[in-house]
């Protein structure tokens, strides 16, 4: 962990925690990499909502892999932390924050 400078914003101080990487906590998109070849699209969605509203889905099975936009970054997070290393239809999904 990086405790370095503490960023100064509007109204003052922010949290140390706030400057750990630029962008992080902004974060809305998610990929879900290591599907199985028998996941289907409805369960992939019904647990991307089982956190919150989604703007945005996309999955691409030739990657075994699929993209999801939240509509705040707090659940973009939370499913990374709920859902990575997660066992859907005998697979661990990777689940990563990304730039969308």
């Amino acid at each position: 962990m990086h405790w370095g400078i503490i960023h100064v914003g509007r109204g003052g101080p922010m949290g140390a925690r706030q400057g750990l990487r630029v962008g992080e906590n902004q974060r809305r998109t998610v990929t879900i990499e290591g599907l199985s070849s028998s996941t289907t699209d409805v369960q992939l969605q019904s647990l991307l909502r089982s956190i919150g509203p989604i703007e945005m889905f996309r999955m691409i099975p030739q990657q075994r892999k699929a993209i999801a936009t939240f509509s705040s970054p707090q659940h973009a997070a939370s499913f990374q932390m709920s859902f990575h290393r997660h066992m859907i239809d005998l697979s661990h999904i990777d689940v990563k924050l990304i730039d969308g």
